[in-house]
């Protein structure tokens, strides 16, 4: 396999390499403008030639596109609430005008698409507007069962709720490999470290069986209640192979685009025998240009309404700016989310003198846009900012009946004096933890039109993350220690003594369109480097982590309207790729373990009588020095096929 792989890459490369020898032709500018039915115009419609060029329209409807080369080109007009417009525009002359009429989503549409829309090359799909408003989902996850191999349920907010891609169950190896993006943001978890104690209880939150582990995503992937199903646009999945601008994962890209600009007053009130919710959201057109976006919603629900304890109470908010100075597109996006009514009791539970509360509130922000020269060697430049931050509390209250009769809070091996502990007594401990990310990234893109149809597109990028962690970790009283049952007993540990996590990586990729007749092959491939550094004095001897990530998608067009009576499109697609996920702070630095071993316990009738001997061992060296990135190889192949309105598609 490897001497194939080699080949693909080395044909790819040359490939690239010869059609930049290619002179180019003629530079044009393309207008227009994009209004809706009634002739208003829509501002801040993106329009797209070739999935390469792109640009906003302003506030009169109108766009400019610079440095067209002549050609045909793929255009495609989209805006939140309007249905889709595609076509085909030659330029050949830069006197040729883009005029586009959008008509908005309701009951009045014919053939409305309530499915994800497979798409062209490689396993893909798309989530439209019309499809999320027909499921009316209560969070992102409930959209995803519209993907092909997704198993259909009840839209609900019960349980945790987690991206699973070609898989039925609650992997967290596989929601942990599933990368979310919203507009343009990985939605990280890296730096979750909300467990009692992962040496002994794994990415447990709590000792005991009281459902409080099924409050956290430790471990795992995010938790996709967290984001607004109101307040998205779009929903684009991949299941195959991605392309090589997103990094860190091995189980898919879940990409989500918000709404943004102007949109009319929406609002939603839905209801069941087992949960509410009641969304609110508007679009206002700012009148020195621009637009801003706001939205709201409270949702609730209870898998049992006899155990509200297990309940789930959420609050969101969105706020967003948008607006497009000349070449320069800008979009200023913030989002909070707070779990409510977050005390978790019940009578039954009241008598065991068990109670937890969890409390999750958070926030993100991001700047992200394009500048687009008129007169530069590069056809773009992409840019993202983020922040996310939260605060994570787990508090626990238990009533320890059995308790272990001795107890230590040494951390040094060795034999030490102890406390007897053999009555009944109640415990208090709490998990603070504060997870923050920050997210760069800088694409760069450089289109090139070879001829009349053919054209490549060129990109190049580099990023940057880091996550950490600065809560105090689990905290308790050591007269009153949870209950360990054994020799592995708990110690308090602070997540701010963690290293941070830093990312760096570099990415090159090229998307290529060839015509032969009446068929055509379009490329996608490219190459990602990706290191993660580690502080190797406390990751088990691990300086840093280093993956190579060569990904190439391929489809061939034989049948099309031009060459047959049948087939309105038939289509062989195919691809390789290489996927890693890199360790997050639960697994590349984990606590110290300790054994408690009883030597002695003389219980006099006076205080000065009794003694307490505990033999404490230390294991310090709890990582693993083997440790490495999740590693996943794809290979696909399969068909698309179009006859009139009925389409299908095969992959395997």
């Amino acid at each position: 396999m490897k001497p194939l792989r080699f080949r693909l890459l080395t044909t790819f490369v040359l490939l690239i390499l010869s059609s930049l020898t290619y002179a180019q032709v003629a530079s044009y500018t393309l207008k227009g403008s994009v209004h809706d039915e009634k002739g208003r115009p829509v501002e801040l419609a993106q329009v797209v030639l070739n999935d390469a060029l792109n640009t906003n329209t302003d506030r009169n409807g109108n766009f400019v596109i610079n440095n067209v080369p002549a050609g045909v080109y793929q255009y495609h007009v989209t805006f939140v609430g309007y249905q889709a417009v595609k076509g085909t525009i030659e330029i050949k002359t830069g006197k040729e005008v883009l005029n586009v009429r959008m008509q908005e989503l309701g009951l009045k549409l014919k053939g409305v698409t309530v499915t994800a829309t497979q798409q062209q090359m490689g396993s893909k799909s798309e989530i439209g507007q019309e499809a999320i408003r027909h499921l009316q989902p209560k969070s992102l996850s409930d959209m995803l069962q519209l993907v092909p191999g997704n198993l259909t349920e009840n839209p609900n907010l019960n349980n945790l709720s987690q991206a699973h891609i070609r898989e039925i169950g609650t992997d967290r190896n596989n929601a942990l490999g599933t990368s979310v993006v919203v507009d343009g943001t990985p939605l990280s978890n890296d730096a979750n470290l909300q467990v009692i104690a992962p040496t002994r209880y794994g990415t447990a939150s709590s000792a005991t069986m009281d459902g409080m582990s099924e409050q956290t995503t430790a471990g795992g992937g995010v938790d996709l209640r967290t984001v607004s199903a109101g307040n998205i646009e779009t929903v684009e999945v991949i299941r195959g192979i991605p392309g090589v601008e997103y990094g860190n994962l091995t189980s898919g890209v879940v990409i989500v685009k918000t709404k943004s600009g102007r949109t009319p007053w929406e609002t939603k009130v839905q209801a069941d025998p087992y949960s509410k919710l009641i969304y609110a959201g508007k679009g206002f057109q700012l009148k020195d240009g621009g637009a801003i976006n706001f939205s709201l919603d409270w949702a609730q629900s209870w898998g049992d309404t006899r155990r509200h304890y297990l309940g789930y109470d959420r609050v969101t908010a969105n706020a967003g700016y948008s607006n497009q100075w000349g070449p320069l597109s800008f979009n200023l996006k913030g989002a909070f989310y707070s779990n409510v009514n977050n005390r978790k009791r019940d009578p039954q539970m009241d008598e065991l003198g068990d109670t937890f509360k969890n409390t999750n509130v958070g926030l993100r922000l991001s700047a992200n846009g394009s500048w687009k020269p008129k007169n530069a060697w590069i056809t773009s430049l992409d840019y993202n900012l983020s922040m996310q931050a939260s605060h994570t509390i787990d508090k626990h209250h238990d009533r320890v009946t059995s308790p272990d009769g001795v107890i230590t809070n040494v951390r040094e091996t060795g034999v030490h004096e102890a406390m007897f502990k053999n009555a009944a007594y109640d415990c208090d401990y709490k998990i603070d933890g504060k997870p923050f990310n920050f997210f760069a990234q800088l694409i760069a893109s450089k289109y090139f039109q070879l001829g009349k149809q053919n054209y490549t597109n060129v990109k190049f990028g580099a990023e940057y993350t880091v996550d950490d962690n600065n809560g105090n970790g689990l905290t308790y009283d050591i007269n009153n220690p949870p209950q360990a049952g054994g020799t592995h007993t708990l110690r308090p540990r602070a997540y701010k003594d963690i290293p941070a996590l830093n990312t760096l990586s570099g990415f090159l990729g090229d998307k290529t369109r060839l015509f032969f007749g009446t068929r055509d092959i379009t490329l996608e491939a490219g190459v990602r480097l990706t290191n993660l550094f580690l502080d190797k004095d406390k990751s088990g001897g691990n300086g840093s982590m280093t993956v190579l990530e060569p990904r190439i998608n391929a489809s061939l067009n034989l049948l099309n309207r031009k060459n047959n009576n049948l087939f309105d499109d038939f289509s062989i697609t195919g691809g390789f790729g290489l996927s890693n996920k890199m360790p997050t702070l639960l697994y590349l630095y984990p606590d110290k373990s300790y054994f408690d071993y009883p030597s002695l316990a003389y219980y006099g009738n006076t205080e000065a009588d009794r003694l307490a001997l505990i033999e404490t061992r230390v294991v310090e060296n709890t990582q693993n020095a083997n440790l490495k990135p999740t590693n996943t190889r794809k290979w696909e192949i399969g068909f698309n096929f179009r006859i009139g309105k009925v389409k299908g598609f095969l992959t395997n």
